[in-house]
């Protein structure tokens, strides 16, 4: 069992619905496998040992993650926040490995040899416009590595957190039914694809076939006026992420009616409890 059943299981049972959305464009659950299945045919092909993604959010973020499940390899999304040394110095931590990523990103990066390294836009571009049959997904196993995600590096140089299929899966399973989502329900993706709960979303949101709404940066008038435009009904925030919304509305008294919304949940840190409290008072869901 490997996190590739999450979207095989959507795609089959809803196969027109939106799985992702970034702005205006928007792919459906079938047009995400397939994309996946072509874009893993071709990264398996380059001889690569990783997935690596160096970018914001975007449609390219879970195609990323199922191509690199189609390709039996590990999905390695990484911050682009650290500076452009310790960038480097996690890609050599890496190769070889195929690399998604936005360029201006890569500014003053010397990319080390055993790269494939592949434009965001192009590499979505390819994914969806492959022709010919479908290519078949390697069935890993269990126990491989699915994903691997690196900390800050606050405490010293970034340690390496690695999610083996039957971990995530795991989790999935024994928290999210499958296909328990409306149709109309979207999820807002707010956090970056290199946070668990980023990874967490594009599973969980998959299998429940859920839309997600990719917010490719965060910032409080643009959450707020995402989740009204997509008429998001879940959403997970960080305690900052939390603060910074209610701090926008507050100050420039934006009507911060969210009739869509039926949860908000948050984690990664201690949320303060004005921030709750005034949160309540917002949304009384």
């Amino acid at each position: 069992m490997n996190v590739l059943m999450t979207l095989e299981m959507a795609a089959e049972c809803h196969p027109d619905r939106i799985a992702a959305r970034c702005g205006e464009r928007s792919i459906s659950y079938a047009e995400m496998l397939r994309a996946a299945r072509h874009a893993g045919a071709q990264i398996r092909a380059s001889g690569c040992r990783h997935v690596g993604l160096l970018d914001i959010n975007s449609l390219a973020a879970p195609v990323a993650l199922y191509a690199a499940a189609c390709a039996g390899l590990s999905y390695v999304p990484m911050n682009y926040r650290l500076t452009k040394p310790e960038i480097q110095a996690l890609l050599e931590r890496i190769t070889p490995a195929w690399l998604i990523a936005d360029p201006q990103l890569l500014e003053g990066v010397e990319v080390p040899a055993g790269f494939t390294l592949v434009d965001r836009d192009q590499f979505l571009r390819d994914a969806l416009d492959a022709v010919g049959a479908d290519p078949e997904a390697v069935q890993a196993e269990p126990t491989t590595v699915a994903v691997q995600l690196f900390t800050s590096g606050t405490t010293g140089a970034p340690k390496a957190a690695v999610l083996r299929h039957e971990n995530l899966m795991s989790y999935i399973l024994g928290t999210v039914e499958f296909g328990a989502a409306d149709e109309h329900d979207a999820v807002l993706v707010a956090v970056p694809p290199y946070h668990i709960a980023g990874i967490s979303a594009v599973l969980s949101s998959t299998y429940a076939c859920r839309r997600m709404v990719q917010l490719p940066n965060f910032d409080g008038q643009a959450w707020l006026e995402t989740c009204q435009r997509e008429k998001v009904s879940n959403a997970f925030v960080v305690p900052t992420m939390l603060s910074r919304v209610i701090e926008y509305i507050d100050a420039s008294g934006a009507d911060a009616s969210l009739p869509a919304l039926r949860a908000l949940a948050y984690g990664g840190g201690k949320m303060p409890a004005p921030v709750i409290e005034r949160a309540m008072q917002l949304w009384p869901l």
